[in-house]
């Protein structure tokens, strides 16, 4: 069937809120979207997809379908030839999407597998329909309603999240995914998935187990809609809790909303919660629209909300089932996207804190624990690739606004107007209905009295489910079946009253007085208050009928109208309009019209006349009220007429009713009391047929007068009515003539029947409503003889043998013989009949009460002379029985042992065959037993709920339960089992037998007993007081508590009980949340309230009524707490880490004893540690920053007293700051120790002392300007250095130059790259060579023959092992095995030699450690590619720019920003930064790059920094290098100037020569400098022309400003090696020198005051070192799993420990950090320039050893002992080690917890490694390679090979022989 869909979009239009329709005839219309610049309409619908201007024009169409296809066939027919016959099949449209970035409409369908159309907006031209590919099938589900979609552009482009249903095709279709949606429709990634790998990609399939668990299973997809980073999903999936697992049985369906990070391409956000909503106890679940909008200002308030938040509108059917045709019943509810993400951060939270599991049952198939992983859950958390998928238990309950139970909404869309939120809902009969939050005052609360407004469509559609997009003024575009409708938002004109339209609640409207109406025009003013008047004395209610001309004049008193001074009318309906005078007060004089000028015709007993006043102005009418009209005349009846409050009179010979007396003919006829009536009588009994008359006792019945006809009585039967005359004896009696009365048919014994008397024709006679005749027929319903003598005996009814029936006397043949009544002696109904017996089973014993029903049955209970039950006597019990109907009898004993059991017989008087009769039904007797007792003890005061169960427990009529010899109060029972309440126990403590009496049957067992216990006590109550709330915590202490199965804590005050819940932890104590008072007046005291009744309620013990009410505890409830909000707005601004005071009363009671309210107080997410007094929470706030709210919570209470805004104002952390002060303090009282101990030596005291103050003087200010600047720097530094991160691409190394890299370092032209070019024998010797090699005994003996020769250095173990690596890429798996056969040797060999275990695989010693450094280095590329390589290209990024963001020197590589002490530099420079202007090489003027430098760069410092930013993003090799570029200086057009480091301005003093820098050149900030290539050397530069014009200006410039001999040297560049002797420098002179002065470096003591610029630069660079480590140690990745090998190598490692009883975790963790960090790692952090295309200078490399060192450490299980002489890199992260280790710690357990990789899964993946890698070297040179150590030791190989007894088996040696005689041959 076709899919009614309604949905609504904001659409521009030409008129003002006009109506317009588009309609179609031959297809059905599904989806529609509205393009939101031009208005325009796109409609899908079934084959076709339409276009309409925005005023419902037709512009184009697009043929869709239908197409030969069939839902078999996958691929579609389109691609490949089906087997399945094809049909004419229609293409459903399922999606609609604007892609306003391509100018398209993606249109999606049902055939095909589902696959899209892409549309050109302007024509619908098809560009493209994608469907060669799987990606391309969405789903071929023909629904129009299961698929939603979201688009969203990200950096690497445009992404569409797809949500379908998938019709339990999971093989075909994921459920959700996300996908690339390209520029080019015909491109072969439009609809791939973002991400895909073998482990993750970026959709979610329907496992195929829940499919055959749950077959019916799908998830429909509701709405999609994106907030901030998220996207969401509202669906609705079958409730597989609820949901039997057979297909047949009843389904249940949930509602769960969905949500990913828009950015996050594995799906390892994926949480899905269960969404409801609740109204007065009764659960909506079944989700059926929703739409997400920003609030209002007033709803925004409301909810406590900003109006930047989201909240979300959904609409729910009642219940859970039915999903395609939900119940009627729904319910609009509203939620806030702030408590959802909260619900969803919470679960997060919970999980990774290792509590409950993944909740995911239908995507896992099984139920996963939560790994706990310490993480910190930011709102930003996009998941790891643990603890995913998660889902919610806890339902989100939204709050119920408006609810419809009769036409079913199914569609809502909501918009904001003004200050005001209003909601769209559409309904199932094709209603729009509007609903806004006027009514919103007092909180959300109020929300469910929201007015609704309905604007119903032009035309009518059939019931349809609806669907709601988005609406905004001026008007909706309605979607219905066959009709697209355009509507406006509002409808104001339709409220033609200022009530009406105010009182709407309508935002859009609003009245205009004087024209009464909400059309208004230009210039008019609204009014927001309604007016009103009153009419005052005389309140005139004038007749009808009155005759005369009455006029009355009315004062009328108005209010809230303008001034009246143009007039005014009073105008009463369409009777009259007299013209009104206004008085000076505003009072309003009219005239009444005259009764003449009313209609004629009736209005009833009274009118209300609507009077109005209208505008002479406008002659618009502003303001109305009521005015009366009464008439007599209409009262018919004498006694409402004289009953009625206005002055009426009865004339009954006239049968009337006036307000004029005159109107009657005869004074005897006025009535104004004692009405002509009928007097109510019993019973008037009629038989139907039987000719009688009728007598009724009657008051004040009138005489006919001449002239008047007679009277007569009328019966109105079963529609028909019956005349008959009637004569009046006189005025108190009347008889209705002989006649006879009939009804048809037999379904009725008796009728009652209305009659009237009437008089002259048509004058009733009053009479009692209730008063009726009751028609009786005796044979209606009276089919035997015993039905028949029950007859009423007025009746007179009686049972004719003859005829068989019931009948009257005379109707009876021969009455005197076979007519039976009640008046004759012994009368008896012959052939009873049995119908039904109850019970069908009893016990042998007897005592069963059999209740028989049937027919005939006797008429009395002393003709049942004989009953037999099963052969057993029964005797009847005369109070039980009910007469011919039912017969109660009780069973005696059972004599037979095995009684089989039968039929039921019966007499009636004698037992002949006429009075006997046999039931149908058969009688059982069973035997009772019992097989359990449940629980098995209780209180001996009784009160426990008590099952006990066994077999045919419900037998018999009655059971009673004995505990011993008392009865347990009885509750229900089934076969199996029987439910009482205990009593007490009369013989107290101790087992008690369990005795069941069934009847007179006694069931017992004397294994099963029950056990009383003594009864529970309560001996102590802690705390004895709470707050006035409740809901605090108390522990009570007492014996047997456990025996009680509900207990609860109950309180009494001022009438009104209240009670809390208890939960018992062991017999002797058990928590309870104490029960709160209530107080009924407004202000509670200040002081103590003492409950009226204090105690506990224990199940139902009767005889512990002492603990109902403690009389010896005395509980006390202390005022509730309450808090002052947060400064005079709510809004506090604090620092980081600084206390919170928060102020309130009462916040500790005064209480006895030490304890304390509880309180919680959450700053954001967060709790903060208290300190409470008597007025106030002293709180340490968590470091956070920004806006935080705070929560506080106490005893069930929550306040929330305002905001914190936390701001901050230093981004120093404590530990630096601590650090800066401690290092700067520790130096300076070492220098003022150095200083006393030299002034003790100092023979002259007085000189010494005051050099010394000055060099103290001099000393404090260098270190306090040190460190001032270093907290300065570390403030800024970091905030920038994280700025300067974003947007940079990382410019990794391709496979084969990294591997290359770490396994041949240093040598760029490895012959393994190279063809090998030699002749054919060569190659076929290296062929059989490499045959050699993969036997796995040959290059194990090779290997180790290799090792033992004293000349096999270090430098051949590594390179054997990396050609090994290289030759055997292509076989992966086989070189694991080697490897693991390698390390095994080791192993073995290292124990063998006493070596400490520890020391294993910790140096290259061996080909094996080799080998296992390259095989990690094949298999973690992947991984550095997608994970850890992104840190450490930031760590490494950080570090560059941070070293250069300070002076560097240019010769000796130290830097002012270092992390190493070696390369710090310890002295003050003075230096600025400098911003230039840079022409790119090739570049034009106009394309200038603003680049950051420092006056203290050398030429070449600011060439390679203006490299760096021209060519960012590029790798190093790709971009030209700073030796090959000049550096042009531009001034002016004509004026340039080339620098460099040398030149003929260059300085020298004595031997020193000075690099040139910026500020040698005196260039300015903001110089522009163009980068150029070099095209001439440098000793011909000054034979230029330009260059000699430059420097002749130059020079004049220098001599200015510099010394006279600056510029004395005029001889082209001279280098050191030239000039011989000079020396070098840039910043500092070299350490080495000896002529260095005093000052350029300082003194040795003095320049320790530098180190703290390592701590500066340590805490600048901290995040990054942090991301890199954390990364590396946690098994959960963003983009990839763990990858195998490490998981695969550490159980190998695990698995030797084992095999050598290795049990010290310390040496297996050793093992493991020496195998993987230390090995690798170290080796990829020291080096990044192997991962990455980079240039590292001395001063990162520096930085990147000090990172290296501290990984390095943190590996280690050694325990680092530091001191003041230990090195500064160790001291530098001291603090970070044990935090770091405890990751490691963390990393090795995790990976241990792993499930074991199998080697056959292993083998797959080294298979694929070796597929995709295979051909990356040339096996036939590495093979080359390696036969050079054949060569070299190639006796010694034969000698092993001849040695080892598998090598002679196989020949291996007289191959090998083969292979060298084959190269020899060469």
């Amino acid at each position: 069937p076709a899919n009614f869909d309604l949905l609504f979009l904001y659409s521009f239009t030409s008129g003002e809120g006009g109506r317009a329709a588009y309609r179609v005839f031959d297809t059905s219309l599904t989806h529609l979207t509205v393009h939101k610049r031009t208005g325009e309409v796109f409609v899908g619908a079934v084959n076709r997809v339409l276009k309409l201007s925005a005023n419902l024009t037709e512009m184009r169409s697009h043929m869709t379908g239908p197409v030969e296809d069939n839902a078999k066939c996958y691929p579609p027919p389109s691609v490949r030839a089906c087997a399945h016959r094809l049909d004419s099949l229609d293409n459903v449209n399922k999606l609609l999407l604007v892609d306003y970035t391509g100018n398209r409409l993606v249109a999606c369908g049902s055939i095909w597998q589902g696959v899209c159309q892409f549309l050109r907006l302007e024509d619908l031209f098809k560009l493209g329909e994608p469907h060669h590919r799987k990606e391309h099938y969405l789903s071929g589900a023909r629904e129009a309603d299961g698929m939603a979609g979201r688009k969203k552009t990200a950096k690497g482009g445009s992404r569409l999240f797809i949500g379908a249903a998938i019709d339990g095709k999971s093989e075909y279709f994921p459920t959700l995914s996300s996908r690339k949606l390209v520029a080019d429709e015909e491109s072969v990634n439009m609809f791939s998935l973002v991400y895909q790998d073998e482990f993750v990609s970026s959709q979610i399939k329907i496992p195929s187990d829940t499919l055959s668990l749950y077959p019916a299973f799908d998830i429909y997809y509701v709405y999609g809609f994106s907030s901030r980073t998220y996207v969401y999903f509202l669906t609705l999936q079958l409730d597989t809790q609820l949901t039997q697992m057979d297909a047949g049985g009843e389904k249940f369906f949930t509602s769960k909303i969905v949500r990913m990070c828009s950015n996050d391409t594995e799906f390892y956000s994926y949480v899905e919660f269960p969404l409801g909503c609740t109204k007065d106890g009764v659960e909506y679940r079944l989700v059926q629209a929703a739409f997400k909008q920003k609030p209002g200002r007033r709803l925004a308030q409301a909810l406590g909300l900003s109006e930047d938040d989201d909240v979300l509108f959904v609409i729910f059917s009642q219940g859970q089932k039915n999903r395609s045709n939900p119940p009627r019943e729904t319910l609009l509810c509203l939620f806030t996207l702030h408590d959802i993400n909260l619900a969803m951060r919470e679960r997060i939270r919970s999980c990774y804190r290792g509590e409950g599991r993944l909740s995911l049952p239908w995507l896992l198939n099984k139920e996963l624990p939560c790994i706990h992983t310490p993480k910190q859950i930011g709102d930003d958390f996009c998941g790891l690739v643990l603890n995913q998928p998660l889902g919610g238990l806890r339902v989100i309950e939204g709050s119920p606004l408006f609810e419809d139970r009769t036409e079913g909404m199914g569609a809502v869309a909501a918009y904001t107007y003004g200050e005001h939120t209003v909601v769209f809902v559409g309904t199932r009969s094709g209603q729009l209905k509007k609903v806004t939050d006027s009514s919103l005052t007092h909180g959300l609360h109020t929300l469910h009295a929201l007015p609704v407004l309905a604007l119903r469509p032009l035309t009518c559609s059939p019931p349809f489910h609806p669907w709601l997009h988005t609406c905004t003024p001026p008007a909706c575009s309605l979607l219905l079946l066959f009709q697209v409708t355009r509507l406006p938002v509002e409808t104001c004109e339709q409220y033609q009253s200022c009530l009406g339209c105010l009182s709407s609640g309508d935002p859009h409207c609003g009245w205009c007085v004087l024209y009464n109406n909400t059309e208004y025009p230009r210039g008019c003013i609204l009014y927001y208050v309604c007016v009103f008047c009153r009419t005052r004395a005389p309140r005139s209610m004038m007749s009808y009928i009155e005759r005369r001309v009455v006029c009355v004049q009315l004062s009328i008193r108005v209010h809230h109208v303008p001034v009246l001074s143009g007039g005014v009318s009073c105008v009463f309906e369409d009777i009259s309009e007299t013209t009104a005078e206004v008085g000076a007060d505003g009072q309003v004089t009219c005239m009444s019209p005259t009764l003449r000028d009313l209609p004629p015709h009736s209005y009833g007993e009274k009118r209300d006349v609507q009077l109005s006043l209208r505008s002479s102005e406008t002659r618009r009418t502003f303001i109305s009220t009521n005015f009366t009209f009464y008439n007599c005349s209409v009262l018919n009846s004498c006694t409402s007429c004289v009953g009625s409050m206005f002055a009426c009179h009865w004339c009954k010979y006239r049968h009337m009713c006036t307000n004029n007396l005159e109107d009657c003919s005869f004074l005897e006829g006025r009535v104004s009391t004692g009405c002509p009536q009928i007097l109510p009588t019993s019973d008037i009994l009629v038989a139907a047929g039987l000719v009688r008359p009728i007598t009724l006792r009657a008051r004040n019945l009138p005489q006919p007068q001449s002239g008047q006809k007679n009277y007569e009585c009328v019966f109105h039967i079963q529609g028909k009515v019956q005349r008959i005359p009637a004569v009046r004896f006189n005025s108190s009696c009347i008889q209705c003539q002989n006649t006879s009365y009939w009804y048809e048919g037999m379904e009725a014994a008796d009728l009652p029947v209305d009659f009237n008397i009437v008089w002259d024709g048509d004058f009733f006679i009053d009479k009692p409503v209730s008063m009726k005749a009751l028609l009786y027929k005796c044979e209606a319903q009276r089919w035997s003889c015993g039905q028949c003598l029950k007859a009423p005996t007025a009746f007179q009814c009686g049972w004719c043998a003859e005829s068989r029936k019931c009948v009257l006397r005379q109707h009876c043949p021969a009455p005197e013989h076979s007519w039976m009544h009640h008046g004759r002696h012994n009368v008896r109904c012959s052939h009873p009949r049995i119908n039904k017996i109850a019970p069908l089973t009893g016990p042998r014993e007897g005592g069963t009460r059999v209740t028989i029903e049937g027919e005939n049955l006797g008429l009395q209970v002393k003709e049942i002379t004989h009953v037999q039950v099963a052969g057993v006597r029964c005797t009847p019990v005369p109070s039980l029985y009910i007469s011919a109907e039912r017969v109660v009898c009780d069973m005696a004993e059972a004599l037979l042992p095995h009684s089989p059991g039968g039929a039921v017989e019966l007499c009636i008087g004698v037992c002949s065959a006429e009075y006997r009769t046999m039931s149908t039904q058969a009688y059982a007797f069973v035997s009772p037993s019992l097989s359990n007792v449940r629980p098995e003890r209780g209180p001996v005061s009784g009160g426990t709920r008590l099952t006990v169960t066994g077999r045919n427990l419900d037998a018999g009529s009655s059971v009673s339960v004995f505990i011993d010899k008392d009865e347990c109060l009885f509750v229900k029972r089934i076969n199996r089992e029987v439910v009482c309440i205990t009593p007490a126990s009369p013989s107290g403590v101790g087992p008690a037998p369990i005795r069941l009496m069934i009847d007179k049957a006694e069931v017992t067992s004397s294994e099963i007993k029950y056990a009383y216990t003594e009864d529970p006590t309560i001996s102590a109550i802690e705390p004895n007081w709470s707050i006035l709330n409740g809901s605090t915590v108390i522990t009570v202490t007492g014996t047997n508590l456990l025996t009680i199965q509900e207990p609860k804590v109950r309180a009494k005050y001022g009438g009104v009980e209240t009670n809390n819940f208890c939960t018992a932890v062991n017999d002797s104590v058990m928590t309870c949340l104490a029960p709160g008072l209530v107080y009924g007046k407004p202000n509670p005291p200040e002081g103590a309230l003492h409950a009226d009744e204090f105690g506990f309620i224990l199940d139902q013990v009767m005889r512990v009524s002492s603990l109902l009410v403690l009389n010896s505890t005395s509980f006390t409830h202390y005022p509730n707490p309450t808090f002052d909000p947060l400064g005079t707005s709510g809004i506090l601004e604090v620092k980081p880490g600084s206390p919170i005071i928060l102020k309130g009363k009462n916040l500790v009671p005064a209480a006895p004893g030490n304890n304390r309210l509880n309180y919680t107080v959450l700053i954001g997410e967060s709790p903060c540690l208290l300190t409470v007094s008597e007025h106030q929470l002293l709180c340490d706030s968590p470091e956070l920053t920004g806006e935080q709210r705070v929560l506080i919570l106490v005893g069930g209470l929550e306040f929330s007293p305002g905001t914190l805004h936390i701001y901050s104002d230093s981004a120093l952390t404590l530990p630096a700051i601590i650090g800066i002060g401690a290092g700067g303090g520790v130096l300076l009282v070492a220098i003022i120790a150095v200083l006393i101990a030299y002034k003790r030596k100092t023979r002259d005291a007085d000189r010494t002392l005051k050099r010394l103050q000055l060099q103290m003087d001099n000393l404090e200010s260098r270190v306090a300007l040190e460190c001032k600047e270093a907290f300065a720097e570390l403030q800024t530094d970091i905030q920038e250095l994280t700025n300067d991160m974003d947007g940079v691409k990382i410019p990794f190394l391709e496979y084969r130059t990294y591997t290359m890299r770490v396994m041949f370092p240093g040598i760029e032209e490895h012959p393994v790259l190279k063809e090998l070019d030699s002749p054919a024998n060569v190659e076929k010797a290296l062929r059989l060579f490499s045959q050699l090699l993969n036997n796995k005994m040959f290059l194990l003996t090779f290997i180790h023959t290799l090792e033992a020769q004293r000349s096999f250095s270090m430098r051949d173990r590594g390179n054997v092992a990396s050609l090994l690596m290289a030759a055997l890429q292509g076989r992966m798996e086989y070189a694991t095995v080697v490897l693991k056969q390698l390390l095994a040797d080791l192993i073995e060999k290292n124990l063998e030699n006493r070596n400490h275990p520890k020391l294993l695989l910790r140096r290259t010693e061996s080909v094996a450690e080799k080998m296992l450094t390259n095989w990690f280095t094949f298999l973690l590329y992947r991984f550095l590619k997608e994970c850890a390589g992104e840190p450490l290209f930031m760590l490494y990024c950080a570090i560059k720019q941070q070293m250069e963001k300070g002076p560097i020197d240019a010769i000796t590589g130290e830097a002012r920003y270092s992390l190493s002490e070696d390369k710090l530099i310890r002295q003050q420079i003075d230096y600025k930064q400098l911003t230039m202007m840079c022409i790119p090489p090739e570049g034009e003027a106009g394309t200038e790059v603003p680049v950051k430098v420092l006056n203290c760069d050398t030429v070449t410092q600011v060439k390679d920094k203006l490299l760096d930013a021209v060519y960012k993003g590029i790798p190093f090799s790709q971009r030209p290098q700073a030796d090959d570029m000049d550096l042009e200086w531009r001034q002016g057009r004509l004026t340039r100037i080339i620098l460099q480091d040398e030149d003929v301005t260059t300085k020298i003093e004595s031997d020193w020569k000075r690099l040139n820098t910026l500020a040698h050149y005196q260039v300015t900030d903001g110089s522009l400098v163009a980068l150029v290539q070099k095209q001439v050397s440098a000793y011909n530069i000054a034979n230029s022309f330009t260059f000699t014009r430059s420097l002749s200006r130059y020079e004049s410039l220098l001599r200015t400003s510099s010394s006279p001999d600056s510029l004395r040297s005029r001889a082209p560049m001279i280098t050191p090696d030239q000039e011989t002797g000079t020396k070098l420098w840039h910043l500092v002179k070299n350490h080495e020198h000896s002529d260095q002065r005093e000052g350029d470096r300082g003194s040795k003591m003095v320049s320790e005051i530098y180190l703290t610029r390592l701590l500066a630069t340590k805490g600048t660079l901290q995040k990054f070192v942090d991301d890199l480590f954390e990364t590396v140690f946690s098994t959960a990745h963003r983009g990839s799993a763990l990858p195998l090998a490490i998981k695969y190598m550490f159980d190998f490692l695990d698995e030797q420990a084992d095999k050598r009883q290795i049990s010290d975790p310390d040496v297996r963790h050793t093992w493991k950090s020496n195998c993987l960090p230390l090995r690798f790692w170290v080796n990829v952090i020291k080096n990044p320039q192997f991962v990455f295309d980079i240039h590292k200078s001395s001063i990162t490399d520096a930085c990147l050893s000090v990172v290296a060192q501290t990984f390095m450490d943190s590996c280690s299980t050694s325990e680092h002992r530091l001191g003041k002489d230990s090195p500064s890199n160790k001291l530098l992260y001291a603090k970070d080690i044990p935090n770091y280790k405890s990751w490691v710690e963390r990393y090795y357990r995790d990976i241990a917890k792993m499930p074991t990789i199998s080697d056959q899964d292993m083998d797959a993946y080294l298979v694929e490694q070796s597929r995709l890698h295979g051909n990356e070297f040339n096996t036939l040179s590495a093979l080359s390679e390696l036969y050079f150590y054949i060569n070299k030791y190639k006796e010694e190989v034969l000698t092993a090979l001849d040695r080892d007894a598998y090598c002679r088996k196989h020949k291996l040696r007289h191959k090998l022989e083969q292979a060298i005689n084959l190269m020899s041959g060469s």
